[in-house]
């Protein structure tokens, strides 16, 4: 009569069980990681210079308010907090070539830029590469995750993850997350992709919701 008793009771704690997980299923849903079904701590993380010691090659397309060029990215070698890069850049508009082969430190800051490259260093100091100030450390890459606030005149937005899609790009399609921030009726997003160092999209306004920046990555190789 025991033995029957405990054969009872084991499936009845099972339909307990998956009774409990069809009850919690629903509100799964809408919470940080539930779009990729993933929970947030088991999620991977993404940093600014994460993959860069797979040596990838990073093409981009960059505009601002003064300036529209191509900027490639071919991360070398990296010893102890410094890194290698060769940046090559064509001028959209006035078709000038430049190149050198620069040090970063651990903190993406640009050594030893010649006087050529400079111009260009400083707008990408201040669109592609301004992702070292609003993000730092490592952040979850799951749809929800807050990843901080940035701070913009008066107004401290949190940025968040608002999507994550296959997003087309002129190589081929990535599978992206965007982050992005308001402000009023203005809407800030960079776009991110795990395992590629910096970010491969954004769209920037100024307060007044006039265009400050943008870029999108064009050629990618590995």
């Amino acid at each position: 009569m025991k033995l029957a008793n405990k054969t009872l009771i084991i499936p009845l704690a099972i339909m307990i069980g998956a009774s409990v997980i069809g009850l919690t299923f629903p509100f799964w849903n809408g919470v940080p990681g539930s779009e990729q079904n993933v929970l947030p701590r088991f999620a991977s993380q993404w940093y600014v210079g994460k993959g860069a010691d797979a040596h990838p090659t990073l093409k981009y397309s960059i505009t601002t308010k003064d300036r529209d060029f191509f900027a490639k990215i071919q991360f070398l070698d990296k010893t102890n907090d410094f890194e290698k890069i060769k940046v090559m850049i064509d001028d959209k508009k006035t078709g000038q070539h430049v190149e050198q082969t620069l040090t970063i430190g651990e903190a993406f800051v640009f050594i030893g830029v010649n006087d050529e490259l400079k111009p260009y260093i400083q707008a990408m100091d201040g669109s592609l590469f301004s992702v070292r100030d609003t993000l730092t450390g490592s952040k979850y890459l799951v749809v929800g995750a807050e990843w901080g606030t940035t701070y913009v005149g008066k107004f401290t937005p949190k940025l968040k993850v608002t999507q994550y899609s296959d997003t087309k790009f002129a190589f081929g399609d990535l599978k992206t997350f965007l982050i992005s921030y308001k402000i009023n009726e203005i809407e800030n997003k960079l776009w991110v992709t795990d395992n590629i160092p910096l970010p491969v999209k954004a769209q920037y306004y100024d307060i007044e919701g006039n265009p400050d920046y943008s870029y999108e990555l064009v050629e990618f190789s590995q």
